[in-house]
């Protein structure tokens, strides 16, 4: 045996040799076993699936009142404007009508606009035969019922926010009865699988129901707070232009005799008094 053949058979010189296959057999197998295990494994869920996977029935009517509730806050917001109640170009307008004295004109195009403004003109003019107390009682009636119509459309606002937590406290009593229900039926050998169901739509029915709570509430508030400003808006801009109607203040009471004039006073006689002579 030569000295090259003794030096191949030698396990001293084996030993790198395998220690260099083995580093590259690794090198290569890891990525793939790393990524046939992920492969096993269960992909991550996103929130949303969460929320889908645990609502249930309580989440799905809640899930409707909320965009109920997105709805009105909408329609209030496209409704309920500075042009639609109380617009400044309106009332300009009906002031320069109402100092040109062109009343039938200024009825006519009141009649045809659909802001609050012009509907509170149009019921003070229609009372102008009865006198400005007339007139300015009707404004006040007018404007307070727009107010209660539109205070009471905002109000489903507010129990829409009131009844998501209820609704949200329904979904994790159920849920709670859910997960007792596992436990009573394995007979406390559960898993916690088991209970991952009723817990899961407990939680998600009180995140839903707190969520519309907050959103109707806070969007409540802030209609009301609108509804009020601009009706007190149109109100006050009404209220001014009745004042071209008020009857001119007289000093004397009506119907009474007007005071005679006092006598001029005659001046006193002046007694003459003869002079002596010297």
């Amino acid at each position: 045996m030569t000295n090259s053949d003794a030096r191949m058979h030698c396990p001293r010189h084996r030993t790198p040799r395998r220690a260099f296959v083995a580093l590259c057999w690794i090198a290569f197998a890891a990525p793939v076993l790393a990524q046939s295990e992920a492969a096993s494994a269960d992909p991550p869920r996103s929130f949303l699936s969460l929320l889908v996977r645990g609502a249930e029935a309580p989440g799905l009517i809640i899930v409707i009142m909320s965009v109920i509730a997105v709805a009105f806050v909408v329609e209030h917001f496209i409704t309920i404007r500075r042009a639609t109640m109380a617009p400044a170009a309106e009332i300009e307008q009906t002031r320069g009508l109402i100092e040109g004295r062109k009343f039938k004109e200024c009825l006519d195009r009141l009649r045809g606009s659909r802001s609050m403004f012009a509907q509170l003109m149009t019921a003070g003019l229609q009372h102008g035969r009865h006198g400005f107390e007339a007139m300015h009682e009707a404004v006040d009636e007018t404007a307070l019922a727009w107010s209660s119509r539109l205070f009471r459309r905002a109000e489903y606002l507010n129990v829409l926010g009131n009844l998501g937590p209820l609704m949200g406290l329904l979904g994790t009593v159920l849920g709670m009865i859910r997960a007792f229900n596992e436990m009573q039926a394995t007979h406390g050998a559960y898993k916690t699988e088991d209970l991952a169901g009723g817990i899961s739509l407990a939680l998600v029915n009180t995140f839903l129901g707190l969520g519309l709570a907050i959103v109707g509430l806070g969007f409540f508030a802030i209609c009301r707070n609108r509804v009020d400003r601009y009706s007190v808006e149109a109100r006050a801009a009404a209220i001014e232009l009745l004042e071209y109607f008020r009857p001119a203040a007289v000093s004397a009471t009506p119907g009474a005799p007007a005071p005679s004039p006092a006598p001029a006073p005659h001046p006193a006689p002046v007694a003459v008094v003869p002079s002596r002579k010297a």
